[in-house]
């Protein structure tokens, strides 16, 4: 009996020493991504993402991209990625630099347009803050579906994933 009930102690022991481990210790996601999106026929649209609707990222290896990922409720989003890695404050201008940006009217959508930044003002995004896991700055760009074209601007602050 009492190798039973030390048995049974035993076991609840370590069950709920791996359930505790198991449990996430990230800190909430608190980032955000607010962009205005300006279309031809005047109509403003915004995309006030935040939480899991917003992510930061940089790829740590290989000298890879940072991206920039907001999605509103109606699933319009601007996704941004930047080449080389982000590594210190400051300003990156067009999409010849590294500034890539997208602007899609709905991301669950395959028939939906895809808007995308290219030319000669092509846009910038500016980094105000880059530290310890965490990325601050702006954006702007004209992005173009053949003769069509919107004004993406906005800015972002948060926690970036890093891998």
């Amino acid at each position: 009996m009492k190798k039973n009930l030390l048995s049974l102690v035993i076991i609840s022991i370590i069950f709920y020493a791996c359930k505790k481990d198991g449990q996430s210790t990230l800190p909430p996601n608190n980032n955000q991504i607010i962009a205005t999106i300006v279309l031809s026929s005047g109509s403003i649209l915004n995309i006030n993402a935040s939480g899991s609707k917003a992510i930061l990222g940089l790829f740590s290896g290989f000298g890879g991209p940072g991206y920039i990922d907001g999605t509103n409720a109606a699933n319009a989003a601007v996704y941004i990625n930047v080449y080389p890695k982000i590594s210190s404050t400051g300003t990156i201008n067009g999409r010849n630099a590294g500034f890539w940006c997208q602007y899609r009217q709905n991301v669950t959508s395959f028939s939906t347009p895809i808007y995308e930044n290219s030319g000669a003002s092509s846009g910038s995004i500016t980094f105000t803050s880059v530290s310890n896991l965490y990325l601050e700055g702006s954006f702007n760009a004209v992005c173009r579906n053949g003769t069509d074209s919107v004004i993406v601007s906005g800015t972002f602050k948060g926690d970036y994933i890093s891998h």
